[in-house]
């Protein structure tokens, strides 16, 4: 080689380690931001019980849906979120994040009991989880679910409902 070839096999090898460490910082990058990022945790329940008084909901079927939420921002959203508005909105709200929101939907006769398998619930580590029942008299009648593990049971009484995880 010439000694004017050596200063460019220099400045190609310059240029392949800036490429490559480059690389190596943005895919780095990456990983730390998951690893700072979102926690949430695994929704892990063991069962999950529906159940229906003889007179609830006025002795009417009432509609259920466990909500999985998975986006902080849309969680502080949900708290606030009276069960009437949940179920008008809760189309557009799945369209608006996709990745941000699962649901399970169920509607239940008085007298009516339902198993729900686990797996139904499994998915992505989620920051809260919800229970909202469309209930005809007024009120919120949304619960949050604190514990993600052991058994899940939602009873429908005849205004309200109540939601008791137990390990």
């Amino acid at each position: 080689m010439t000694p004017a070839g050596a200063p460019a096999l220099s400045l190609r090898c310059l240029r392949t380690l800036l490429v490559a460490a480059s690389l190596a910082g943005l895919f780095g990058g990456c990983a730390a931001a998951s690893w700072l990022g979102f926690k949430g945790a695994k929704v892990n329940w063991k069962q999950v019980t529906l159940t229906a008084a003889d007179d609830a909901n006025g002795n009417s079927p009432v509609a259920v849906d466990v909500v999985l939420v998975s986006d902080e921002a849309l969680q502080a959203r949900l708290a606030e979120l009276p069960a009437a508005k949940w179920f008008a909105g809760r189309g557009d709200l799945g369209s608006t994040y996709p990745s941000g929101l699962r649901y399970r939907s169920w509607e239940l006769v008085p007298g009516q009991r339902l198993e729900v398998a686990a797996h139904d619930l499994e998915g992505p580590r989620v920051a809260a989880a919800y229970v909202f029942a469309n209930y005809q008299a007024p009120g919120a009648h949304r619960a949050r679910i604190e514990q993600f593990n052991g058994t899940l049971a939602v009873q429908l009484d005849s205004a309200a409902f109540t939601v008791l995880v137990t390990k």
